[in-house]
């Protein structure tokens, strides 16, 4: 890695420093309303898995307002005043925002408070969750630092920076091959998708801990379920490090991954084995053809990462109670392979793009799906590794389908 790439890291790391030391400290407002927003996010999602709206509100923060609203704009449950008295909000722009599948947020003064709030609202089926923080309030009681939180962000910030430097080294591959315009480009794209998609887990993961942090005398199942919640992001963290680390090496690296001869129903069977307990939970029906005696020459971790991916991926998107199928077959010395389920499938429009590095596809409500948008990129990489290609195509009357060849010899 040139100074040049160290002095760029050094920048990135230094930047993201300023940002917690700004949050931390600072007074701008619009730093302010950043970590608000982060923190209602956190709250909103806490109070749209419960039932007892009053119950849950009681664990907050005392200073928190929590409102929940129907989709037409009537007030289910407010904690400040009886909803039965409060006017319809659906004209309100948060409210407006989330009805259409978008985070609203706006800064107004209350007309019951009468003082000024920075509103946060999102839909959650078929209500609207809306939480508000009062906006201008001291930095001392906003900002107050505990060190179980600042240990979590300054180990969440240790990862973002290793992964940059993971990065960082496959494009000084690419800067021998592109323009200076270009691989600028690509490093600014890079360096925005990473921090947008570790934005959703490290605010997760804040507001289950500052819940714990806040609320020492909260019931010991209640501690359970936000401790479990926080420990599922944090292993969303390192599956998006892991797979990062996995696409670096394949692109940089590839003289250090050793070929041998490998049985692929051996390896299929091992991924089954992984995901068993989600494959008995969902009903998944797996019809698997591949013969005993099939080998191919390739690398044994990028073979199983080919087919932990594509399991995956039918796990978490095609839906409940399909049927997964693997077919082989050898011609012209070359294993020709064909992945398919039967689930809810992917429109034509974003077949193109399913192999994109961080892309997802965006669902009705207008988010997009779960993950971190690397798992069939790596699927492709490691194909291409072996000299092979991988398309996808819609399976009729509905279904996804993978070809994709491996080399025998």
């Amino acid at each position: 890695m040139n100074k040049h790439h160290w002095i760029w890291i050094t920048a990135v790391f230094a930047v993201f420093a300023a940002i917690v030391t700004m949050v931390e400290f600072g007074s701008m407002n619009s730093y302010k309303k950043n970590i608000l927003s982060s923190r209602l996010e956190g709250y909103a999602d806490i109070i749209a898995h419960t039932d007892d709206y009053a119950r849950t509100k009681a664990l907050l923060p005392d200073n928190i307002r929590v409102s929940v609203i129907n989709l037409n704009g009537d007030v289910i449950y407010d904690s400040a005043e009886p909803a039965a008295v409060m006017d319809n909000h659906l004209s309100r722009p948060e409210i407006v925002a989330s009805l259409k599948g978008k985070d609203g947020s706006s800064i107004r003064k209350s007309e019951t408070a009468g003082i000024e709030y920075l509103y946060y609202a999102r839909k959650y089926g078929d209500v609207i969750v809306r939480t508000a923080l009062p906006f201008e309030i001291s930095q001392k009681r906003f900002l107050h630092p505990d060190w179980i939180l600042l240990i979590t962000i300054g180990l969440l910030f240790l990862a973002a920076v290793l992964a940059i430097i993971l990065l960082s080294r496959r494009l000084d591959a690419e800067a021998k091959r592109t323009t200076d315009e270009k691989l600028q480009s690509q490093k600014k794209r890079i360096t925005g998708n990473l921090a947008h998609e570790i934005r959703t887990p490290v605010t997760s993961i804040r507001g289950y801990l500052e819940t714990l942090i806040n609320n020492p005398g909260l019931p010991a199942e209640k501690k359970e379920l936000f401790t479990e919640r926080a420990y599922l992001q944090t292993l969303r963290l390192s599956d998006m490090i892991r797979d990062i680390a996995l696409i670096t090496k394949i692109e940089e690296a590839p003289e250090l991954l050793t070929r041998e001869h490998i049985g692929v129903r051996k390896v299929t069977e091992e991924v089954f084995d992984e995901f068993a307990s989600e494959i008995k939970d969902r009903g998944v029906t797996i019809e698997n053809t591949i013969p005993d005696e099939l080998s191919v020459k390739g690398n044994q971790s990028l073979i199983y990462a080919i087919f932990r991916n594509l399991v995956e991926n039918s796990l978490r998107y095609a839906g409940p109670g399909i049927t997964i199928c693997i077919e082989s077959s050898i011609s012209e010395g070359v294993a020709h392979f064909k992945y398919a389920d039967n689930g809810k499938g992917v429109s034509e429009q974003y077949l193109d793009r399913i192999f994109e590095r961080f892309y997802r596809i965006p669902e009705e409500d207008g988010h997009h799906a779960e993950g971190s948008g690397l798992g069939l990129s790596i699927v492709r990489n490691a194909v291409a590794f072996h000299g092979g290609s991988v398309n996808a195509s819609a399976v009729i009357p509905h279904g996804l389908c993978f070809q994709f060849v491996l080399p025998i010899l």
